[in-house]
């Protein structure tokens, strides 16, 4: 919906403003004018121009009417079509491998139809509006003629008068037409102002607080905090309480869908608690400048994402000011050992690299500069074991920062400092790899799980 706002809705405003500076400037000096002269002829036939006026108003708001709920529909149906193309899209991979073309297609395939549908009916009614307009023009030409012929037979009326009065009309109506053209988009633009109105008066939910500095080694402290995902019924998270520490390792470990990376997103406001309270410091996370709060800490999302461009490029994300000596630094300590220099081509989304590189060239980009706290996303799932270890051991070089590691395997968190377990959105249990082994039946079943898996790989 936001594409489509953003480009269809604003293009048919963009249409409006060039006909207001064009045809609605125009118009109405041609009609008036004429309106005038009209009436300065002295004659009897003024009647005729208001029973045409009348007629023509008549014919456009018949049109107007049946027309008006027809263009919410469409660019509605617009959405639909964009949503569903970029599933298709997007979903490629997917629907070749179980091989839902068929399916995909049908589903395209009605949508579009209904937006034909839609289309067919408001534009018979819309193009049926200039033939009757014609037909209501030419049915006054001739009332002028057939009125007008009755006063040149008795000499009250000049030849050149009446033909003086077809002409001007000829240009009222016109200048009707004119103004009807546009009326008839103006439902339309109507509908699409307000949806372009409703993203610009869409309030932001996370805003800015007041304070603009944080001390030095922060500490981040979650108490309390509960999450409800907007329109879900159920709470994602429920009651977390942790805190990180400078020069300490956090690890959360737990099933898929335990809310593991919604406590991520919480640390950077990517999202809000919707109860409970973070802190920094023993200040609320809320009150705190989101730029300030932001710079102190590195976010490695789930997904690697790389942007168009090249290796540096990527990697001043990370700092903008990096130079070329930080940047091959970071590249060593995240294993990119397939780097050959640093103007290397980054296609769109990183397609030229594998699931594997891209996340080391994401690792990379998020240690290359100074921050109070790493939070890693699950982003070493595609490293081979020796890559993970050598990587995780120059990620003790962080002495005074605090590191959250969200992962699903248990050689990513085994040596982390405390190692919270999460179920169902809540914590269920916390300590060190050896104690939770003993105590907590969810991790040892995780680690008996995949160690088994390891040996039947073996």
């Amino acid at each position: 919906s936001l594409i489509t706002r953003s480009t269809n809705d604003i293009n048919q405003l963009q249409n409006v403003l060039g006909m207001i500076f064009t045809t609605m400037l125009f118009a109405p000096i041609l009609g008036v004018g004429s309106i005038i002269k009209a009436f300065e002829l002295g004659t009897d036939l003024s009647w005729i121009i208001l029973v045409t006026f009348f007629a023509v108003v008549l014919l456009l708001v018949i049109v107007i009417v049946r027309v008006l709920p027809y263009f919410k529909i469409t660019q509605e149906i617009i959405d639909k079509i964009n949503r569903t193309s970029r599933e298709i899209l997007i979903g490629m991979p997917v629907i070749k491998a179980f091989v839902r073309q068929d399916f995909e297609e049908a589903k395209f395939q009605k949508v579009n139809r209904e937006f034909y549908d839609v289309n067919i009916y408001v534009f018979k009614n819309m193009l049926v509006m200039l033939p009757l307009m014609m037909l209501i023009m030419n049915f006054m030409i001739v009332l002028i003629l057939y009125y007008g012929a009755f006063g040149a037979l008795d000499g009250s009326l000049l030849t050149g008068q009446i033909i003086a009065f077809i002409q001007y009309s000829t240009q009222i109506v016109t200048s009707f037409l004119m103004i009807g053209g546009f009326m008839i988009m103006l439902p339309r633009i109507l509908v699409s102002g307000r949806r372009v109105s409703e993203v610009l008066n869409t309030e932001i939910t996370i805003t800015d607080g007041d304070i603009t500095s944080i001390g030095e080694n922060p500490t981040i402290e979650f108490k309390n905090v509960c999450y409800k995902y907007p329109g879900s019924e159920k709470e994602t998270l429920k009651d977390i309480n942790f805190s990180l520490k400078p020069g300490k390792t956090t690890a959360i470990i737990g099933g898929t869908g335990s809310g593991k990376s919604t406590i991520l997103n919480l640390i950077p406001r990517l999202q809000d608690p919707s109860s409970g309270e973070i802190l920094i410091d023993n200040r609320n996370i809320k009150n705190f400048n989101l730029k300030t709060l932001r710079s102190r800490i590195s976010f490695t999302p789930q997904k690697a994402i790389l942007f168009q461009g090249d290796i540096k490029s990527n990697m001043r994300i990370g700092k903008s000011d990096a130079t070329d000596e930080e940047i091959k630094n970071a590249l060593d300590l995240a294993q990119v050992d397939f780097v050959d220099n640093l103007e290397e081509e980054v296609t769109q989304g990183g397609s030229n690299f594998s699931g594997g590189q891209k996340q080391r060239l994401s690792i990379a980009r998020a240690i290359i500069g100074r921050h109070d706290f790493y939070l890693f996303d699950d982003c070493f799932s595609a490293l081979d074991m020796n890559t993970e270890r050598k990587v995780k051991n120059n990620l003790k070089d962080l002495n005074d920062s605090s590191i959250l590691i969200v992962s699903q395997r248990i050689s990513t968190i085994m040596d982390a400092d405390e190692i919270l377990v999460i179920d169902k959105g809540e914590i269920v249990d916390r300590g060190t790899h050896d104690g939770l082994l003993e105590s907590c039946d969810i991790y040892r079943d995780i680690v008996k799980t995949q160690i088994d898996s390891m040996e039947a790989t073996l």
